[in-house]
């Protein structure tokens, strides 16, 4: 199994050939560091046979409508030869799918784990508008996260594309717990912004966390009985003890211990605030809920349909799928 990694994309086709051209030398390179790097991809019979693991399987961009039908032309780029800088000469910006998918037959056999063909995702977005990019971009997650039970392994590289597009996908990782790796990758000077391929092994790849947001169940059933009408610590105590469904998330806990492990911290983060006898809904839920309900969404019609993201993007218009042939 290969790694899905879902990247936005701008006008600069090194932030996708980039990172790929990097991770390629890793893989054949193969030594104890390289090793330890892709240690938490692929299947577990992979990694005890001594496989090699970490292979692109896929790409699935996130841009504009002006990018994906050529409106606006990729920037020129150099050429450079991988792990180092160049200036010269310049290759002229063409339509991002053509100077892509020229690149890409190049620079994927190297990481494509021996597939014939690689698959490309492109998705169009509003740069401008963060709930519709992020209600796009989860509706991706949870397809490829609901795929054979495990579901695909994603990684998500932050460089290309605006503040929205990364700011969406960041969000979703957070939010859904099903993305394995945050990344971005950096260029030492303006020189090495215009290559094309990865510059310099050392400084060029930044591991970002993954700070999950993902709500315990008890969080979760508090804020549903304060969505309903604030409450006392005291109240809410007796409430979910009584509840049908959330009574055995707090049996045998004390309601002292109820507060400082549950209440407090929901307080602290914003969840919850204080009001008049008690609590109420925080301002921080109130930014988090529509996000988190637009997974739950992307998550319950995975359930219902059950789609692959092949089959996904055969039913909306805003996808595209293309098999990209490497050999």
């Amino acid at each position: 199994m290969g790694v899905y990694h879902l990247m936005g994309l701008g006008l600069s086709s090194g932030t996708v050939i980039g990172p790929l051209t990097y991770l390629a030398h890793r893989y054949r390179r193969w030594n104890a560091d390289d090793r330890r790097f892709f240690a938490r991809s692929g299947e577990v019979r992979q990694r005890a046979a001594g496989e090699k693991v970490g292979d692109v399987q896929a790409l699935v961009l996130f841009t504009t409508h002006e990018v994906l039908n050529g409106e606006r032309l990729a920037f020129d780029y150099v050429d450079n030869p991988p792990g180092r800088i160049a200036e010269g000469p310049k290759q002229r910006g063409r339509p991002m799918k053509e100077v892509l998918r020229d690149l890409l037959r190049r620079e994927w056999p190297a990481i494509s784990g021996g597939r014939t063909y690689g698959m490309v995702f492109w998705c169009e977005v509003d740069r401008r508008d963060i709930r519709s990019t992020y209600e796009r971009v989860i509706r991706v997650v949870a397809a490829l996260a609901g795929v054979g039970g495990q579901g695909k392994e994603m990684w998500a590289n932050l460089t290309g594309g605006n503040n929205v597009i990364n700011a969406a996908l960041e969000l979703a990782a957070m939010l859904s717990g099903d993305v394995a790796r945050l990344y971005y990758v950096q260029a030492e000077n303006q020189a090495a912004e215009k290559c094309v391929r990865y510059t310099a092994e050392n400084g060029y790849w930044v591991e970002l966390p993954v700070m999950p947001l993902a709500m315990s169940r008890v969080s979760d059933a508090v804020l549903h009985l304060l969505s309903q009408e604030g409450a006392s610590a005291r109240d809410l105590y007796s409430r979910l003890l009584q509840h049908e469904e959330y009574w055995n998330l707090i049996q045998g806990i004390a309601f002292e211990t109820f507060q400082d492990l549950y209440l407090r911290p929901m307080w602290k983060q914003g969840l919850i605030a204080e009001a008049s006898g008690g609590y109420v809904v925080g301002p921080q839920w109130e930014l988090i809920r529509p996000y988190e309900d637009a997974l739950q969404q992307a998550r319950q019609a995975g359930l219902t349909k059950a789609l692959t993201i092949e089959q996904f993007a055969e039913q909306e218009t805003w996808i595209e799928r293309e098999e990209l042939a490497l050999m």
